[in-house]
C-alpha cells in the first residue's frame, strides 16, 4: 500500500513567508513569532537559520518544536524582534548564519536572585521566588517608568446580593448585606527562563494567589510569561489561571494585573489616554483617541490661548507658566485635579469613560459624555508626563472578552496606580454555578447529567497585554497605530501551497480548485459556509470572559436562535473538530478572518472546555449550557492533535503547557471511563475501559504530540502498544459494542472484551482521530497489521454487507453518517490505488444532503428582538464535519462523476434541498427520510 510522504530525505529550501494580512505593521514594539515545518532528514538541530527580508538581512532567532523519527527537525519555532525596517512584506527563511541584531535581549540573573531582561535602552527586573511582587522595575533611557507589578484577583464568598423586591430580607425589613470581598495577589513560586538570546527573551513565572494568614486559602494557580523582542521598548505579558476553588464560596469579583507609574511632571503636562475601535460606520479605519490632562485648562471661563492649548491637547510640553495669559496662570491651582480614571467595557456592545477629581475617594465619579462613551474599546490606554514619559498599556480581545476595565487610580498625585482587569470588579461576580439545579437528561434536552455532577475544577483561562515604556507622551497617531497592532496581533504565514506541499497535519487536503463544476460547487458551499460562522460570531455576541472563541451546537429553527438554553446543544466545545475544520479552511485558503476565528477558538477550547487539574484531569467537558456542565468527561474534548496548528503556526508556549496537561487523561480516563452508564464494570484484565475511537485515538494522539516534541520512544512505545493489541482483535477498529475494549493505562494495553464487530459506533474517528490515524500511519511504517486493520476500517466503513461478509465472516452496520467517513473511503482509495474507492466517496459527497442547507435569510419583524440572518436547521456538527470529509475528497479523489450521472435515482425521492450559496442558488437531491443530523454520545 503506497504511502502519502516521501520518506526520502530532501534538503531544506529556502520558505516564504508574508504578513497574514497583506500588509506590514505600521510598527512591530513586541516582535514577532512563528513555525515552520521542514521535510523529514532535511535538517536537525545544528542546522542554522538566516532571514531576508525585502529589504535585507533581519536577525532571526531559532529553536526545535518537532522532530521526525530520525530526529531531524520537523518544525522550527523563529522569533523576530521589533526593528522590522527590512522585512517590508515578507520574510524568506533558509538554512545559513543569522545576523546578530544590533540592540538584542540579554537575560541575567544577579546574587539577590533577581532576573533582568534587557535590549539596552529597555529593562525589566523580575523579583526572586517567595514575595507578590513579580515586577520590580521596567526602565527606559534610564528612568523607571513603571514598578511594583502585582497579580491581584477579588473573591466574594457568596454571589451578588439580589436586591429586587422579591429578595429574602431580614426580620427587621432591612435588605440582607452582599458578600464580604478579599483581596489576594499572586505570589511567585518559581522562575524559569525559558529563552535567553538574542533576538527573544522568555521568563516563565508560576505560582498561587495568596491573602494572608488570617484569609483565604492560597488557590488559583497561575502561569505567566514574559516576552521581550530585540529593541522592544515593550513587554508582551501571557497569564493563564486554574480555577480550583469552590463553585458554590469562591466567586471571582475582579482579576487583573496592576503596575504603578511615577508621576513627576506639572498636573498639566500629566496626561492620560484611552483608544477606541476604528468605527464600523466609518469609512476611516483610524482608531479615536480620548485623550486629557490630570488638571486640564481648556473650555475655561478665560483663554489660555493656543500657546498652551494646543501642546496640552495633543500631549506636549506646554511653556513656562510664567508665559501663560495672567488671568489664566493666577487661578491654576483652583482647578480640579483629575486623579483616577476608569474605561469599563462591561458588555462587547458598550464602554463608559468616568474620572474622579478627589484621589482619596471622596467625590463622585464623573461619565464623560459624548466623546466617553463608545460601543468598542482597543483596550489601550496610556499614562505619564509630557516631559517624564510613561506607559502605554494594552488588554488584548478587550470586548470580545468583556466585563474588562482600565482603571487608573492616584495620576493627581507622585505614584499612579493602574489595573488592567480581565474581569472587571464593576461586573457581576463570576458565578461558576451550573445553569440549573436539576437534572435534564440525555432524552429530552440531549445532556448528561450526575456522576459527576457540574463541577469547574482545573478549568483555566488566560489573557494577555503589553506594557510599552515612552520617555514623553507618545502622539495620538502613534497611539491609534499600536492599538491597530495591539488588537489585531502580526503574523507571518506562509501560502497554502506551500502549507499544502509539506502535507501538514495527514495532508488530505489541497487548495481550492475550481477547474471542475462540481468541486467548484462545493468549495463555493464552503467559502460562504464560513463567511457565515464568522458573521455569527458577531450577530450572536459569542464574546465573554469565559465564552469567546466558542460557538453554539445546534439552531433552534422554531426561535430563530442558538439553543442557549438547552442542555447538550448548546456551546459547542469544539464537538465534531470545529476548530480542526477552521484550521484546515485557514491552511487551505490563507483567509486571515479564519485564522483569527481558529486562533480565538483553540485558546478557548484548550482553556476553557479542558479540566488542567483535579478529579478530570486531561479530560475535557462535553457540549453543554455550561462549558464545564456536562457530565461526561471525555479525552477527544482536550486531544492534543487539535491543538498543533495552532501551537506549530504561532509558536505559543501556553498551548505548549496546555498538551502537556491532556497527558494526564491517561489514568484519569480510568475513573471517568466514558462507558459506565452503560456497561459493568471492565474485567480485572482492564481494567479501565474506553472506546477505540475517539478515545484511545486521543490518548494515542496525545503521545504522538509529545514523542513529535520531544523524540522521546517512550510515548511511541505506548501508540504501539495498542496498535499491536488492536491489529490482534477479530474485528480489527470495528471491535467491541461501541468501540469499547478495555484500557489499562500503565501499560497501555487494550483488552478485547469479545467485541462481535458490531461496527455501530458512528462516532468512531469523527472527533479528529481519522486525520490523526491518517498523519500516524505515514509516520509509523513498522506496524503493518495495525495498517492493514485502519485500511480495512477506511474502506469497509462506507462498504457493502458482502464486503464485511467477505473480511469478517459477518455483516452489521457502520452506524451511518456515510458522508463523514466519505473522506476515509477516499484515503483508502488513494493507499491501495482503486479508483472505484475514490469515486464511491465522490459520489457519497456530491450526493450528501447532511449539512447542505438552504440559503441565508434574514428574520424580522415580530418574530425577533432584532432582525437577523441565518441558515435554518444549521448544526455545527454538520457543517465541521461534512468540510472536512469534503476537504479531504477533494483532494483524494478529485471529481470522478458529473452531478446529473451519479445520483442514484432510486435512493431519492425527488424532493430537494438548497446548498448555502446565495447567489446562484443550487438545488441538490434530497436523500428519501433524511433528517437533520444529530450526535449522539
Amino acid at each position: 500500500m503506497s504511502k502519502q510522504l516521501n520518506p526520502e530525505p530532501r534538503a531544506p529550501e529556502a520558505v516564504e513567508l508574508h504578513w497574514l494580512d497583506g500588509v506590514p505593521p505600521n510598527g512591530m514594539s513586541t516582535g514577532t513569532a512563528f513555525g515552520l515545518p521542514w521535510p523529514r532528514g532535511a535538517a536537525d538541530r545544528t542546522t542554522p537559520f538566516a532571514a531576508t527580508g525585502k529589504n535585507g538581512a533581519v536577525p532571526i532567532q531559532t529553536w526545535p518544536m518537532a522532530y521526525w523519527p530520525d530526529g531531524s527537525l520537523k518544525w522550527t519555532g523563529h522569533a523576530v524582534g521589533s526593528d522590522l525596517s527590512n522585512v517590508g512584506t515578507g520574510l524568506t527563511v533558509a538554512p545559513g548564519t543569522p545576523n546578530e541584531p544590533t540592540t538584542p535581549v540579554s537575560v541575567t540573573t544577579g546574587g539577590d536572585g533577581v532576573v533582568t531582561m534587557s535590549t539596552g535602552e529597555f529593562s525589566v527586573g523580575f523579583l526572586p521566588a517567595g514575595g507578590t511582587t513579580i515586577i520590580s522595575s521596567l526602565g527606559f533611557s534610564g528612568s523607571q517608568l513603571a514598578q511594583n507589578a502585582q497579580l491581584v484577583v477579588h473573591v466574594q464568598n457568596a454571589p451578588d446580593a439580589d436586591f429586587s423586591a422579591a429578595s429574602p430580607s431580614a426580620a427587621n425589613g432591612t435588605i440582607v448585606q452582599p458578600a464580604s470581598i478579599q483581596r489576594m495577589l499572586g505570589r511567585v513560586e518559581n522562575i524559569v527562563i525559558e529563552q535567553s538570546e538574542p533576538v527573544r527573551g522568555v521568563i516563565k513565572i508560576t505560582g498561587k494567589y495568596i491573602a494572608g494568614s488570617e484569609g483565604h486559602g492560597d488557590f488559583l494557580p497561575f502561569t505567566i510569561r514574559f516576552y521581550l523582542a530585540a529593541g522592544a521598548a515593550a513587554l508582551r505579558v501571557v497569564h493563564f489561571f486554574i480555577y480550583d476553588g469552590d463553585q458554590q464560596k469562591d466567586f471571582i469579583k475582579g482579576l487583573g494585573f496592576q503596575f504603578s507609574t511615577p508621576m513627576s511632571d506639572l498636573f498639566h503636562d500629566r496626561h492620560v489616554r484611552f483608544i477606541n475601535t476604528p468605527s464600523t460606520s466609518s469609512t476611516d479605519a483610524t482608531p479615536g483617541v480620548w485623550g486629557e490632562a490630570i488638571r486640564v485648562v481648556s473650555g475655561l471661563r478665560r483663554d489660555a490661548t493656543a500657546a498652551v492649548l494646543d501642546p496640552q491637547f495633543n500631549g506636549q510640553a506646554t511653556p513656562a507658566v510664567s508665559t501663560w495669559p495672567t488671568n489664566v496662570s493666577s487661578g491654576l491651582d483652583a482647578l480640579p485635579i483629575w486623579s483616577d480614571y476608569s474605561l469599563d467595557q462591561l458588555s462587547s456592545e458598550h464602554f463608559q469613560i468616568s474620572k474622579r477629581a478627589d484621589k482619596g475617594g471622596a467625590a463622585a465619579w464623573l461619565p464623560a459624555t459624548g466623546q466617553g462613551t463608545g460601543r468598542r474599546a482597543a483596550g489601550v490606554g496610556y499614562v505619564g508626563g509630557a516631559r517624564g514619559g510613561g506607559v502605554v498599556f494594552a488588554l488584548a480581545d478587550f470586548w470580545q472578552g468583556a466585563p474588562r476595565s482600565l482603571d487608573i487610580r492616584g495620576a493627581g498625585t507622585d505614584v499612579a496606580t493602574t489595573t488592567l482587569w480581565a474581569y472587571s470588579p464593576k461586573a457581576p461576580a463570576m458565578d461558576m454555578r451550573h445553569y440549573d439545579t436539576v437534572a435534564h437528561g440525555l432524552d429530552l434536552t440531549y445532556e448528561d447529567v450526575g456522576n459527576p455532577d457540574p463541577n469547574p475544577i482545573g478549568i483555566g483561562r488566560s489573557y494577555e497585554l503589553t506594557l510599552h515604556l515612552f520617555g514623553a507622551t507618545p502622539s495620538r497617531q502613534t497611539l491609534a497605530d499600536l492599538a491597530v497592532e495591539y488588537t489585531k496581533v502580526p503574523q507571518l504565514v506562509c501560502t497554502p501551497e506551500f502549507y499544502a506541499s509539506q502535507k501538514l497535519f495527514g495532508g488530505r487536503w489541497n487548495v481550492p480548485n475550481t477547474s471542475n463544476a462540481d468541486a467548484a460547487t462545493i468549495e463555493k458551499r464552503k467559502s460562504d459556509l464560513l463567511d457565515f460562522y464568522i458573521a455569527e460570531v458577531d450577530q450572536r455576541q459569542f464574546y465573554g470572559f469565559w465564552n469567546y472563541g466558542d460557538v453554539m451546537h445546534t439552531y433552534d429553527q422554531t426561535r430563530h436562535n442558538w439553543r442557549y438554553d438547552v442542555g447538550g446543544y448548546a456551546w459547542d466545545n469544539g464537538e465534531l473538530s470545529t476548530d480542526l475544520w477552521l484550521w484546515m479552511s485557514f491552511l487551505r485558503t490563507g483567509r486571515a478572518d479564519v485564522f483569527r476565528m481558529a486562533h480565538a477558538m483553540t485558546r478557548h477550547l484548550s482553556e476553557v472546555d479542558f479540566h488542567h487539574t483535579g478529579p478530570f484531569a486531561g479530560l475535557g467537558g462535553r457540549h453543554n449550557v455550561s462549558h464545564w456542565g456536562d457530565g461526561a468527561k471525555e479525552a477527544r474534548v482536550a486531544a492534543s492533535t487539535l491543538k498543533r496548528p495552532f501551537y506549530y503556526l504561532t509558536t505559543d508556549e501556553l498551548v505548549g503547557d496546555l498538551m502537556d496537561n491532556s497527558l494526564q487523561a491517561d489514568q484519569t480516563i480510568m475513573t471517568w471511563e466514558p462507558l459506565r452508564k452503560v456497561f459493568p464494570p471492565p474485567p480485572p484484565e482492564g481494567p479501565g475501559r474506553l472506546r477505540i475511537g475517539p478515545d484511545w485515538t486521543a490518548l494515542a494522539g496525545n503521545w504522538f504530540t509529545k514523542w513529535e516534541r520531544t523524540n522521546d520512544t517512550k510515548w511511541r512505545d505506548r501508540i504501539t502498544t495498542g496498535m499491536r493489541d488492536i491489529a490482534g482483535f477479530k474485528y480489527g477498529l470495528f471491535t467491541g459494542n461501541g468501540a469499547a475494549v478495555g484500557w489499562n493505562a500503565d501499560t497501555a494495553h487494550l483488552v478485547d472484551e469479545g467485541g462481535e464487530g458490531q461496527g455501530s459506533y458512528h462516532l468512531t474517528m469523527i472527533f479528529g482521530g481519522g486525520e490523526f490515524l491518517m498523519e500516524a500511519m505515514d509516520v509509523i511504517t513498522d506496524e503493518p497489521e495495525f495498517d492493514a486493520a485502519w485500511i480495512d476500517f477506511c474502506r469497509l466503513y462506507n462498504g457493502s454487507n458482502a464486503e464485511k461478509i467477505e473480511r469478517y465472516g459477518k455483516s452489521f452496520g457502520s452506524g451511518g453518517f456515510n458522508n463523514w467517513y466519505a473522506k476515509l473511503q477516499a484515503y483508502a482509495g488513494d493507499r491501495l490505488q482503486n479508483s472505484a474507492l475514490k469515486e464511491a466517496a465522490w459520489n457519497v459527497i456530491i450526493r450528501n444532503t447532511g449539512g447542505v442547507w438552504a440559503p441565508v435569510r434574514t428574520i424580522g419583524g415580530t418574530d425577533v428582538l432584532i432582525p437577523v440572518q441565518e441558515i435554518p436547521d444549521l448544526g455545527t456538527n454538520d457543517a465541521a464535519q461534512l468540510s472536512l470529509s469534503e476537504y479531504a475528497v477533494l483532494a483524494l479523489a478529485p471529481p470522478q462523476a458529473v452531478l446529473n450521472n451519479a445520483v442514484d435515482k432510486d435512493s431519492w425521492d425527488g424532493s430537494t434541498i438548497a446548498s448555502t450559496s446565495v447567489e446562484g442558488t443550487k438545488f441538490m437531491p434530497r436523500r428519501k427520510g433524511w433528517r437533520s443530523l444529530l450526535c449522539f454520545q
